[in-house]
C-alpha cells in the first residue's frame, strides 16, 4: 500500500484501465486480495490516501474501493439474488453444464488468445486486472454463449479477492442482468488497445449480447437491527476472514477476552474454493490472531462448539458476515450458541452501517454517500 499510494491519484486516473500484463501493473493498486478480508479495511485504505491526494484528485481510486462496498450493501439488502444463483448453479452442475465447452473456457483452450491467457492468468496467480475481468465475462457469455452462473463460479473459486457480492453482480452486470438494457460487449479494438496489443484477439468477438430474460430485482429490505451488545461475565470474540480487521474494532468497550477464528473449511470445500484461495485466507487468519495470546484458530461449527465448552464463555461476539458463504453457516453458529446458553451478539462497523442503506439503488446515488464516510475516517 506505502509502494501504490503515491500513484493513487492523477497516475491512477489516467492509466488505471490499462493491463500490461502480470509483473507490469504499477497503474493498480493489486491490494484487492487484502482489502476482501479487511487485513487492509476500506477506511484505512482510504485514509492512507488522503493523507498524500486531496479527495479530488484520489476521486477514481476511492471510487473503485467503494465499489465493493457498493455490492456488499446491495446483495445485503437483496439476499434472494444470492439465493437465486446458488440454486440455479447446482441446477447447472447437477444437469451436466460443465459441458465440453465450459471445460475448454476454463483451461484456456478456446482459440481466442486473450481469453485463454486470461484462463491461465486466473488459475496461476488468482488475480485478474479489473478490465481483463470484464473482458472474460463478457466473451464467456456473448461470444462463447456459455452460462453466466458457471462463469461467475468459476471466478469465485479461483480469486484471491473473490467476494460473493462483486463478483456475482459484476457477472450479472455483464450479461445484461443487472440494469435493463445494459450489457457489457469486449471488442477487439478495446482489448487491443488497453492491453498494448500484446493481443492479437483471435476468434470473431460477438457484436450483439446474448438474450436475457431479465426480470426487475427485489425491491431492497431494510438494513437488519442487530441487537445491542451486552457484557457477560466471559466474552468470547469470534473472527471470519470477511472481516480480519474485527480483532480491533470488535470488542469496542469491551475487555477482549478470548479470541477463536473460524476458517470455513467446509464451505470452501463444498464451493470447490481452490486450494491457494483456500491457503491465502487461512495465512491471513493466521496472522490476525498471532499477536492475540490464547486466541485459537477452528475450521468447523463443531470444533467452535467445543472451544466454546472449553472457554467456558457467555457471550460471543462477532463481526455480522455479509450476505454469501457465510449466509448457509449462521443458522448452525446461531444453533450451536442456544445450545451452549451462549448469547451470541453480532456488530456491524460503522463504515458499513453508514453506507449499506445506500446501496438500494444504482451507484452513483450511492456515491452521493461516499463524502459522509470521508468525513468520519477519523473515528474508524
Amino acid at each position: 500500500m506505502a509502494a501504490f499510494v503515491p500513484r493513487a491519484g492523477r497516475d491512477y486516473f489516467e492509466h488505471r484501465n490499462s493491463d500490461e500484463g502480470p509483473g507490469a501493473r504499477r497503474n493498480v493498486s493489486e491490494l484487492s486480495p487484502w482489502i476482501r478480508l479487511r487485513v487492509l479495511p476500506e477506511w484505512e485504505v482510504i485514509q492512507a490516501v488522503l493523507d498524500e491526494h486531496d479527495v479530488a484528485a484520489a476521486s477514481k481510486f476511492i471510487d473503485e474501493v467503494c465499489w465493493r462496498t457498493y455490492w456488499k450493501g446491495w446483495l445485503q439488502l437483496r439476499p434472494a439474488v444470492w439465493t437465486g444463483y446458488g440454486e440455479r448453479l447446482n441446477e447447472l452442475k447437477s444437469a451436466g453444464g460443465i459441458t465440453a465447452d465450459v471445460q475448454a473456457a476454463m483451461a484456456g483452450e478456446t482459440g481466442i488468445d486473450c481469453f485463454d491467457a486470461w484462463s491461465q492468468e486466473l488459475v496461476e496467480t488468482g488475480y485478474l486486472h479489473n478490465h481483463a475481468r470484464m473482458w472474460t465475462a463478457s466473451i464467456w457469455i456473448h461470444t462463447l454463449k456459455l452460462p453466466w452462473e458457471l462463469g461467475a463460479d468459476w471466478f469465485l473459486r479461483h480469486l484471491l479477492d473473490g467476494d460473493p457480492a462483486s463478483n456475482t453482480l459484476s457477472w450479472r452486470w455483464v450479461a445484461g442482468l443487472h440494469t435493463a438494457g445494459k450489457t457489457y460487449l469486449a471488442t477487439r479494438e478495446n482489448i487491443r488497445r488497453f492491453t498494448g496489443d500484446r493481443f492479437a484477439v483471435t476468434g470473431d468477438l460477438a457484436t450483439t449480447p446474448v438474450a436475457v430474460d431479465f426480470e426487475s430485482p427485489p425491491a431492497a429490505l431494510s438494513l437488519s437491527t442487530l441487537a445491542g451488545t451486552t457484557s457477560g461475565r466471559r466474552n468470547g470474540f469470534l473472527l471470519t476472514d470477511e472481516d480480519l480487521s474485527a480483532a480491533q474494532w470488535l470488542a469496542g468497550s469491551l475487555v477482549p477476552e478470548l479470541l477463536v477464528g473460524l476458517f470455513p473449511r467446509e464451505a470452501y470445500e463444498r464451493m470447490g474454493i481452490a486450494e491457494p484461495v483456500a491457503r491465502f485466507r487461512r495465512e491471513a487468519m493466521q496472522s490476525a490472531l498471532a499477536s492475540r495470546d490464547g486466541a485459537a484458530l477452528v475450521e468447523s461449527v463443531v470444533q467452535m462448539a467445543n472451544w466454546i465448552r472449553d472457554a467456558g464463555i457467555d457471550t460471543l461476539l462477532m463481526a455480522e458476515p455479509p450476505v454469501g458463504i457465510w449466509t448457509d453457516m449462521m443458522p448452525r453458529i446461531v444453533q450451536t450458541c442456544e445450545e451452549a446458553g451462549v448469547q451470541l451478539s453480532l456488530r456491524r462497523h460503522g463504515w458499513d452501517h453508514l453506507l449499506w442503506p445506500h446501496a438500494a439503488h444504482g451507484f452513483f446515488r450511492f456515491k452521493k454517500a461516499i463524502p459522509q464516510a470521508i468525513a468520519r475516517l477519523s473515528e474508524w
